[in-house]
């Protein structure tokens, strides 16, 4: 019996130390800087720096999010670009710490929402969340460039790059298992890729990988994970919002072929609120042109 509440009494430090350790980590901030070379970047487009936000769920750093447009202001970005779920797809839950964001970033840059399964959820189901959808997007006004399932050409001087926004159908964000995706559901959403033109895909969902570079996509921008939560030095991620135990994608950079996935660990929570090793994490990255043949990061 003894050894019994001993083993309680270490479970019970163990959680309050997670909850402790999440409490703190979820109120800092880290920069994550990824170079992204390749000889299909445009020359125009060599230096050209994005800042790329997802899963703010509502968070904020610093009073009116002060802290965390700061910290973007000092990146000075050329482009805006948000993978997905900036606010809580909940009954009641409130729009305005997003929208209040996202009206300041359009001062900073060209802001471009790609759609997060928050999003997609309460955009597709008003007879469940009624007017929250057209709300939101009626605080927004101009301030943003929404890509469901819709592109745009990025333009400098005679030059272009291609950004795609993927709004994926609810079966691909089923929990504990991953919905095989067909080849030709890609091309049905956004139609058939520009070989002979660099394209950047907005992808919340970062599982299915494979299936966006083998569409076509030279690089990625996704989220969804939450980092994995609570991160195990040499293990990664724990746990996905998806209920995968050490997902395969968690955070940080993965490359299939020539085609590179930057994977955010995530501004905020919803759910479960534990981050541990695992701070809310804003990426800057930086495209360069390469003069060879090969691509490199």
């Amino acid at each position: 019996m003894k050894l019994v509440w001993i083993a309680v009494g270490i479970i019970v430090i163990l959680i309050l130390a997670v909850c402790v350790i999440s409490w703190i980590e979820n109120r800092k901030l880290t920069i994550t800087s990824y170079p992204v070379v390749s000889a299909r970047i445009p020359e125009s487009f060599d230096g050209c720096r994005i800042v790329v936000l997802a899963d703010l769920h509502n968070a904020v750093f610093g009073e009116r999010n002060e802290r965390l447009l700061q910290a973007i202001r000092q990146q000075k970005p050329d482009y805006i670009i948000l993978a997905g779920d900036m606010l809580v797809g909940k009954q009641g839950a409130s729009t305005a710490v997003p929208a209040e964001l996202l009206q300041e970033l359009s001062k900073l840059a060209p802001v471009y929402y790609g759609m997060g399964n928050h999003e997609m959820r309460i955009s597709r189901k008003p007879e469940e969340y009624g007017s929250m959808w057209e709300d939101y997007k009626n605080s927004l006004g101009t301030s943003v460039i929404w890509l469901a399932d819709k592109s745009v050409m990025l333009t400098r001087g005679k030059e272009q790059i291609a950004l795609y926004g993927l709004d994926l159908d609810p079966i691909y964000y089923k929990r504990f298992k991953k919905h095989p995706m067909e080849e030709a559901y890609l091309k049905q959403k956004l139609g058939t890729s520009d070989a002979n033109r660099y394209e950047i895909l907005i992808a919340h969902n970062p599982n299915y990988f494979p299936e966006y570079a083998a569409w076509g996509a030279d690089l990625v921008l996704s989220g969804h994970i939450h980092g994995g939560m609570i991160r195990l030095p040499g293990l990664g991620g724990c746990l996905s919002p998806m209920f995968h135990i050490f997902p395969k994608y968690d955070r940080g950079w993965y490359q299939e072929g020539n085609s590179v996935m930057l994977l955010s660990g995530g501004l905020g929570n919803h759910t479960f609120k534990f981050r541990v090793h695992n701070l809310p994490e804003l990426l800057v990255v930086t495209l360069q042109t390469q003069n060879t043949d090969e691509d490199a990061r």
